[in-house]
């Protein structure tokens, strides 16, 4: 009977740890995420925004660690999501051969990312830029900037003016290349085909913001991730869109002479837009991969061949 009782104040004490333990490690991975947005956006408004971002870093954390446990492993997984706002999925496709094979096709823009966008009262540092919020940042983007009835000069000397600024909200955009003239534009408008859109506008201090296109650079294997989450947050309205994107960029062998390179390639399945800025969404999310995938070698951005792992990313199970 006493080795029973024994036993069983055990069994009770080690229960007793292991709930100190996991309260401690859940405590600590909170405390990690805030640390994270606190130390890449100091000037973050210290009520509801905070909460609002760290769930939605806490999502795209969930996602990137699912997507980095298929493309190393193989088979599928599900995340249940409550969204707060609007996610997109971009990334390239998967087309059938005629000897019945299956080739990953990669955009030749190389978008090949998860975009999560919710609206915020409060702003980050990190107005119309991308920052990066666990690694080296993978995205450089040329910014433009000027005030009413100045004017600003692209590449390729594609001068563009600005009129009649904040007449309401927007712009009137007048370009050397009349393909970027547009009347009215508003934050996130695009400008042409080439990658230009109104980053945002400032009505306060009467300024407007160009960005040009995306660049995603290349990591090193072995050195950098596949996977980065990068955030910025853009003027919307009487309040902000706090935008966060999880990329996977090229990662080039450095021990190969040959270049080498890897890529874990996002495709989607069905709809790749899915919630809204007004309403909370449910939704789950599958991410999984061929087992019979043969096509995954192709011309790498750097020049080498790249080995192309698809995962692909679908809203539904």
């Amino acid at each position: 009977m006493g080795m029973v009782i024994m036993t069983s104040n055990f069994v009770r004490k080690k229960a007793q740890v292991q709930i100190i333990s996991m309260i401690l490690l859940t405590g600590i991975s909170i405390a990690a995420v805030s640390g994270a947005l606190w130390w890449g956006l100091p000037m973050l408004d210290k009520s509801k925004t905070n909460s609002e971002v760290t769930q939605a870093f806490s999502i795209m954390q969930n996602i990137k660690t699912s997507i980095d446990e298929v493309s190393s492993s193989g088979g599928s997984r599900v995340i249940n999501l409550n969204l707060a706002g609007e996610m997109r999925i971009d990334g390239g496709t998967l087309n059938k051969t005629a000897d019945g094979s299956i080739k990953a096709m990669v955009p030749s823009n190389r978008i090949n990312s998860i975009t999560y966008t919710i609206m915020t009262k409060g702003v980050t540092s990190a107005v119309g830029q991308w920052v990066s919020l666990d690694g080296f940042n993978p995205i450089s983007q040329p910014m433009y900037t000027g005030n009413n009835t100045d004017s600003v000069m692209l590449p390729g000397n594609n001068e563009c003016n600005f009129s009649l600024l904040c007449t309401i909200n927007d712009v009137d955009v007048d370009c050397t290349d009349n393909t970027m003239d547009y009347t009215g534009a508003v934050s996130g408008t695009h400008l042409g085909t080439d990658g230009y859109k109104v980053e945002y506008i400032d009505c306060i201090n009467d300024f407007v913001t160009i960005s040009g296109p995306e660049k995603v650079n290349t990591g090193f294997s072995g050195v950098n991730e596949a996977g980065v989450i990068v955030v910025k947050t853009i003027p919307h309205g009487d309040g902000y869109k706090t935008i966060f994107k999880l990329v996977y960029r090229e990662l080039d062998d450095i021990n190969n002479e040959n270049g080498n390179g890897y890529l874990t390639l996002i495709t989607k399945k069905g709809n790749n837009i899915i919630g809204s800025s007004d309403s909370l969404t449910k939704v789950s999310l599958t991410i999984s991969t061929l087992d019979d995938f043969v096509s995954g070698v192709v011309a790498e951005k750097t020049g080498g061949p790249l080995t192309v792992t698809p995962v692909t990313v679908s809203f539904g199970s």
